[in-house]
């Protein structure tokens, strides 16, 4: 019986942040939205590509063969390959995009929330405010963008707290600052989810292992396990990094498409606490633990370290600091890669709440200070916590009712009463395909650098309006073929993508030397009567060697960690 009360008091914090969840996708729930956001045909389309693969066994680790207009283009391989194959598990497991919405939202959100609480507990503060910062965390950057525009930073943020675990390790741990597997396992993870979250994390990691190193007592250990971390993550990484290299060598690609920086990087809002927008109320408590930190800066050096690389992320993501609409004049590169300064708040925001961890943790047991400073700021976080909570839930209400159609539209299937409008959402996951369409030129092959993203996306889009001349059979060996019918003999631009890498096979004979257009179309000669076409993305042998070396990495740390569980629960 004690045993089952210290069992319901540890599981208690995680069924408050669940029932705050539960309120947040309520309004989806009952309307029976279907959220289309920014980003939600791009990744529907990955998902549903991979599902189609494992339906009918076609599969094609490069080649696009049943969405994306089914012109051969390589998406998957470059974008979170493994995490695909997650969703698309999902997916096939799920009936509608409704059903995977609701989902993943309960889902990311208490990955999210429940990587705070642990990291918060991580250096002791009292379980209340654990609580209160892991649900301000799910409220605030990019973590919300999930439900209002499925962003994939979303996903990178949510195992951002497990991550910064093994920081709080590295600057507090002088025994063992590294622990190898479970900071092999989270760089792994976010690697193998979101690129650009990949690269912070590295950027934040450079310092404080230096730190850390000079901390630690036993520097021949240090260096050898971090080999071994550097070992680990390369191989569970084999198939993100080996899939960039294979076409990033031959290939000169697309970059994605750009945005004003300016108008995209932090600032203030009265009702938002999403994305680019902040409430004062966070920047109040942010500059707060901002002051806070550097005035107690030799008595809490960690506190310190964490909340300064925090502060400065987010100031320079805002428009307070940095001039975004100069930078992107000079340096347009930038506004290609990052796309959207907000995303520094990817690491920034969880660095600033555990910064602020760290201070309640101090502060709740600082007796001569504790009820004065301490209950000021816990009762702020409290408003703040329910300031962010109503922006989130106020935005879920708007982007299901069909009120914000700058970055979204819903689709409903409870309010309607037409039996096949309602029959077509519940039981059809292709009916979004061909009512929606929002193509991105990502990962485009073009012919030379410096086309810009917007000129390779209206090429793209002209070279998809011949393609219901043809029929698209997806083969057994992960080849695509095209098959139409011709009057006459003549130049036709076939609507698919060739790399470096492709093989074209026309009517039995394969082109040696193809002519393309600029983003890879092939130009071929038809002659007049019935046309075939074969697209192939040869692979080369080493990938594949990688490939299940990294498969069989992933399993043999899934069977680590069940042991691990096995062994606790004895």
């Amino acid at each position: 019986m004690k045993m089952l009360k210290i069992r319901s008091r540890e599981l208690l914090p995680y069924f408050a942040i669940f029932m705050v969840i539960c309120v947040l996708i309520y309004v989806q729930v009952v309307t029976h939205a279907t959220i289309i956001g920014a980003d939600s045909y791009f990744h529907w389309l990955r998902f549903y590509d991979i599902k189609e693969q494992i339906i009918t066994g076609k599969f094609s680790w490069f080649q696009t063969n049943f969405t994306f207009k089914q012109t051969g283009r390589i998406i998957n391989a470059l974008y979170g390959p493994l995490f695909a194959y997650l969703n698309a598990i999902l997916l096939f497991i799920v009936r509608t995009w409704y059903q995977y919405e609701v989902i993943t939202n309960i889902l990311l959100n208490f990955i999210a929330a429940s990587g705070l609480y642990k990291l918060t507990q991580k250096v002791n503060t009292p379980k209340p405010i654990s609580v209160i910062l892991s649900i301000i965390y799910i409220n605030i950057g990019m973590i919300p963008s999930w439900i209002e525009g499925m962003n994939f930073s979303a996903w990178g943020s949510a195992f951002i707290p497990y991550l910064l675990i093994q920081i709080v390790n590295l600057l507090e741990d002088k025994e063992k600052p590294i622990h190898v597997v479970p900071l092999v396992t989270c760089i792994s993870l976010i690697a193998n989810i979101h690129l650009l979250s990949t690269l912070l994390i590295i950027w934040l990691l450079m310092p404080v292992v230096i730190i850390s190193f000079f901390k630690t007592k036993n520097k021949k250990v240090f260096i050898l396990n971090l080999l071994k971390v550097v070992i680990g993550v390369s191989l569970l990484t084999a198939n993100v990094w080996g899939g960039l290299l294979i076409v990033y060598s031959k290939n000169a690609i697309a970059t994605p498409s750009s945005y004003n920086l300016f108008e995209y990087a932090i600032h203030l809002s009265h009702f938002q606490s999403f994305r680019q927008f902040v409430l004062p109320s966070m920047v109040v408590l942010f500059g707060g633990q901002f002051i806070y930190a550097v005035l107690h800066c030799k008595k809490q050096v960690n506190n310190f370290i964490v909340t300064i690389f925090g502060f400065i992320l987010f100031i320079i993501s805002s428009r307070w600091v940095l001039d975004w609409s100069w930078i992107q004049t000079h340096f347009p590169f930038v506004s290609n890669m990052l796309q959207f300064p907000f995303r520094l708040t990817t690491i920034a925001y969880p660095l600033l709440l555990l910064g602020l961890a760290y201070t309640f943790a101090f502060k709740s047991n600082d007796e001569r200070k504790k009820y004065k400073e301490w209950n000021i700021g816990t009762v702020f976080s409290i408003l703040v916590m329910f300031q962010v909570v109503f922006s989130t839930y106020k935005i879920l209400l708007d982007s299901s009712a069909g009120r914000d159609g700058e970055n979204s539209i819903s689709v409903f299937t409870q309010q309607r009463y037409d039996s096949d409008y309602i029959r077509k959402w519940t039981k059809s996951q292709t009916i979004v395909f061909d009512s929606y369409d929002n193509n991105q030129p990502d990962y485009l092959p073009i012919s030379r650098k410096g086309i810009q993203s917007g000129e390779t996306l209206r090429m793209y889009n002209t070279l998809l309006l011949c393609r219901k001349q043809y029929q698209h059979i997806v083969n057994k060996d992960g080849s695509l073929t095209l098959r139409w019918k011709a009057k006459k003999q003549k130049k036709v631009t076939l609507p698919l993508v060739m790399y470096k890498q492709s093989r074209l096979i026309v009517n039995g004979k394969e082109l040696n030397k193809v002519n393309k257009n600029d983003i890879g179309a092939p130009i071929i000669v038809q002659k007049k009567g019935e046309n075939t076409a074969n697209l192939r993305f040869i692979v080369p042998l080493w990938f594949n060697i990688l490939l299940v070396i990294n498969i069989l990495g992933w399993i043999g740390l899934i069977v680590y960690y069940l042991r691990k569980y096995l062994v606790t629960r004895k």
